[in-house]
């Protein structure tokens, strides 16, 4: 006699997103008022899912707009940095945000330019980076999820995207920016570079 064939496992739903990340610059929150998004990788608090849409808040934004917008134009899972450098940027960005929240630089090493800059002197590369945000400038890692929060913008006349917006829309912006490219095997974090030294 052949004996039944067990019931495949039932994976438990995926958790319910807290906080979301925009998939892409100008995601709209329908609401009383509009509001359009205007940078990818903007960071949202979730009021409300609706399955394919959540209500959601932008804390960073001025006056908290809260709004609908659907699922798809999210982002809430992170990756490890290297599995998704070859798709989208938003996505990248995320992986990086939450390798420096877990202050992990194995994670972030493979990912970061050949010719990575921390320092305005110049480039430093991969290993002198790796090791200054491992000991004496760890904190800038530290603040690195904060700036991405706020979003990732394009340079203009460059292939650069960097956060925060302001380093793009300020002029004689000087604090702590962050910068990726696009290079030959997908996304690279290009740059983590503060005023002084």
């Amino acid at each position: 006699m052949i004996p039944p064939v067990a019931p495949a496992p039932v994976s438990p739903p995926p958790a319910q997103p807290t906080e979301v990340w925009t998939r892409e610059a100008g995601t709209l929150l329908r609401g009383p008022t509009p509001t359009r998004l205007p940078y990818l990788g903007m960071r949202l608090a979730v009021v409300q899912d609706a399955g394919d849409s959540l209500q959601v808040r932008c804390l960073i934004c001025p006056g908290a707009p809260t709004g609908w917008t659907e699922r798809t134009r999210v982002i809430w899972v992170p990756y490890a940095p290297a599995e998704v450098r070859g798709g989208e940027l938003a996505e990248f960005v995320l992986a990086v945000r939450e390798a420096a929240r877990r202050r992990d630089v194995a994670a972030l090493r493979p990912v970061m330019a050949r010719t990575f800059v921390h320092a305005l002197q110049g480039p430093e590369g991969v290993l002198a980076s790796v090791s200054a945000l491992s000991g004496p400038r760890a904190a800038d890692l530290a603040r690195l999820p904060s700036l991405l929060d706020r979003g990732v913008a394009p340079v203009p006349d460059t292939r650069v995207w960097a956060a925060p917006p302001e380093f793009v829309t300020l002029r004689g912006y000087a604090d702590l920016r962050t910068g990726f490219t696009r290079g030959e095997d997908g996304w690279e974090w290009a740059f983590l570079l503060r005023a002084g030294p």
